[in-house]
């Protein structure tokens, strides 16, 4: 993608991030206005009947104080509406007949013109003792509350358009000002050369930015890890595979050369098996390099992916020790085993297999003859989490302490390991390696326990633990202590539980 490509990027993801602030912000608003509408009426219409409630309170009470005086209900009701004047409502009092009391000069057809429409009544009896039968009732204008409704909603209809336009606009800018980093991560990223090993620059804030450039530069570091691994093991294939194809071009020239001249042709023509003897030699060493090279490729990508059952680990191994007799006999060495204790584990039986493989074909490889192969497989019973131990020893060339750690690594071979087999690989050790850390366990190169020239193997494995060592463990120990009763005539020890 070009540079600009991914600058039309960013208005699309910029657009939909001011959506999506605005779209909430207007969902907030509406929810808002409405919480605010509807408290706003409730409290306005809450206070109008408070007032309405005052107003025939103030009457009753004002009723209870003139009667003492007039002694009249008709007499005490004309001054009441004498002296008390109300310029948003309008009293009426009713007779115990449902008529309202008619005061002298006014018009009853016409009782309250000043009021603004809507009008709203509240009725309550005068005083059920002085005045039984007798109501009051109030008549006031709702108008202003409607008014007051009215200018709300216009105050929300125009206030939130305009608080939407300015929170779009400044949506639209933090947007921007939010992305423009993440732009700048894209841009270093596209102008990031592979061949020069470039990386982004993150800066010290340790912002979510931050996090995600160090994560993008640590993906480039195993990208080139990767990269490097794959350039090495292409380089030193090439490098193992380019001796053995040069000498079987070697023997393949002399022997054409043999077959061209018929004089030594029929003087060597013994020649001829031991040519071909030698070129079957000669590809038994490549087809193991590639298969070695094969192997170690298909456990870079994980697609033999073990599959680990239950099982013992000692009928699986004891399955392969037959045909390395053979193999040490031929070489004139003696394959022994030491100790081969029952061991319950998950492993792959194929792989555990073909570690025992590599072990003994390295051990009787660099063993001279006359010599010596142990094999021991040991439960360790104190391990807390279950662990045995594998162990290959020969009486060979041995390794020395410097080497132990680097003979894991692909291709490397010592100078006395080339100086005895020149036809080695290097791959034996790291492809065990890989089987050893599949399922748990560590390998490492040891001298012998007995001081004497060789190298010894130690393979720890995870191994399952039989229910009858963890009871043996939980089960705690403690000491019983005698119990001292005094009898009649002597002290008699008795040990808890006894009768």
């Amino acid at each position: 993608m070009s540079r600009e490509g991914t600058v039309r990027v960013r208005p699309r993801l910029r657009t939909r991030l001011t959506a999506w602030y605005a779209g909430v912000l207007l969902v907030a608003l509406l929810a808002t206005a409405a919480g605010i509408r509807y408290a706003v009426e409730r409290t306005l219409a809450r206070t109008f009947t408070e007032s309405l409630d005052a107003s025939i309170a103030l009457v009753q009470r004002f009723f209870r104080v003139e009667i003492a005086e007039f002694q009249s209900i008709d007499a005490t009701v004309t001054h009441m509406a004498s002296e008390l004047v109300f310029e948003d409502r309008v009293i009426d009092i009713h007779r115990p007949d449902g008529s309202v009391f008619a005061l002298p000069g006014r018009d009853p057809s016409n009782r309250y013109p000043q009021l603004a429409t809507p009008v709203r009544d509240r009725t309550a009896p005068l005083d059920p003792l002085l005045a039984p039968g007798w109501t009051v009732e109030v008549h006031a204008s709702e108008a202003a509350l409607v008014a007051a409704r009215r200018r709300l909603d216009v105050w929300l209809l125009a206030g939130i358009p305009l608080v939407m336009m300015a929170a779009t606009v400044i949506g639209w800018w933090l947007a921007g000002r939010a992305l423009r980093p993440i732009g700048a991560l894209a841009a270093q990223a596209h102008a990031l050369d592979a061949s020069r090993g470039g990386r982004l620059t993150v800066s010290g804030d340790a912002d979510e930015l931050a996090q995600l450039g160090t994560s993008f530069n640590a993906l480039l570091d195993r990208l080139d890890a990767a990269l490097a691994q794959q350039r090495r093991f292409l380089a030193d294939a090439a490098h193992e595979l380019r001796t053995p194809i040069a000498r079987l071009r070697g023997r393949v020239e002399l022997a054409r050369l043999g077959l061209a001249s018929p004089e030594q042709a029929i003087s060597d023509a013994g020649s001829v098996d031991a040519t071909f003897a030698a070129l079957d030699a000669e590809l038994r060493d490549t087809s193991e390099v590639v298969q070695g090279l094969l192997a170690l490729a298909r456990a870079d990508a994980d697609v033999d992916a073990a599959s680990l059952d239950d099982g013992y680990l000692d009928d699986a191994l004891a399955d392969e020790l037959p045909r390395w007799r053979e193999s040490a006999a031929q070489a004139g060495l003696t394959l022994s085993v030491d100790t081969f204790d029952e061991v319950r584990a998950k492993f792959d039986a194929s792989l555990m297999r073909r570690l025992l493989a590599l072990l003994l074909d390295n051990a009787i490889r660099y063993t001279p003859a006359p010599g010596q192969v142990t094999v021991s497989l040991r439960a360790v019973p104190d391990a807390p989490d279950g662990r045995a131990v594998l162990e290959v020893s020969d009486t060979g060339i041995g390794v020395g302490t410097a080497d132990r750690e680097a003979v894991f690594e692909r291709f490397h071979r010592t100078a006395d390991a080339r100086a005895h087999r020149p036809d080695g690989s290097g791959l034996g050790l790291a492809l065990a390696r890989w089987i050893v850390q599949r399922h748990g366990g560590t390998i490492a190169l040891t001298s012998r326990a007995d001081g004497a020239r060789g190298t010894r193997v130690l393979v720890e494995l995870p191994r399952l633990v039989a229910p009858h060592e963890v009871a043996a463990r939980e089960v705690p120990t403690r000491e019983i202590t005698p119990t001292v009763v005094a009898g009649p005539d002597e002290t008699i020890r008795r040990l808890p539980g006894a009768a």
